[in-house]
């Protein structure tokens, strides 16, 4: 029998001697060895996912196109964008006003052309060819012998509600990962840290 003899209990991860008059010993309890915003990563990855089905489905219900035809547009808007961003800062009503100027000289930077779009998607260019015969025909894009692939007069019209539901989601989904502590989490990480736990993921899984 044990009576008032040392018992080894236990405090997270550190045993403790403490005396006992009995047999009972206190239970093992182990503290978690993840972080608090570490363990939000399934949610936020969820969060993450089902923002993008979202806007998969909407670009077809609410732009009424195929997401191939979708990612061109967009690889058009990027390089528009990349343009005016080099020269000024601009908020949202303003980025509507360049794109409505029909003489803006952000157009006469740099020229896009379907291999350069085929190259940033890694779509086929006859694919990019074809879909842009359709979204020119609408007035979406328009292709210019000098001045290249840029947004058609309709752009704003085609666009602006599902741009505007587009950053109220992003918005949302920002939100749900501050709540939740994902956001610092993920601002925090380390570039090096990321890489290797895929490579002992990957390790693990050969």
């Amino acid at each position: 029998m044990i009576n008032n003899n040392l018992c080894r209990t236990w405090n997270g991860s550190k045993a403790i001697d403490s005396p006992h008059n009995g047999l009972y010993v206190k239970p093992m309890v182990l503290k978690h060895t993840v972080g608090s915003n570490e363990k939000a990563f399934t949610r936020a990855a969820y969060y993450w996912v089902m923002m993008l089905i979202d806007q998969f489905q909407k670009s077809k219900e609410m732009l009424k196109i195929d997401y191939e035809s979708y990612i061109i547009i967009q690889t058009v808007v990027s390089h528009f964008l990349h343009q005016v961003d080099k020269e000024e800062h601009t908020n949202w009503k303003q980025v509507w006003m360049l794109i409505g100027e029909k003489k803006t000289k952000y157009y006469n930077k740099q020229k896009l052309i379907v291999s350069s779009i085929s190259l940033m998607t890694g779509l086929p260019k006859e694919t990019v060819r074809r879909k842009l015969i359709i979204l020119n025909k609408k007035k979406i894009l328009v292709k210019d012998k000098k001045k290249g692939i840029q947004l058609g007069e309709k752009f704003e019209k085609f666009s602006k509600e599902f741009t505007q539901y587009t950053t109220l989601r992003i918005k949302e989904m920002l939100n749900k990962w501050e709540k939740i502590g994902a956001l610092d989490y993920v601002a925090s990480l380390k570039d090096a840290r990321i890489t290797s736990e895929i490579k002992s993921l990957a390790k693990f899984d050969s």
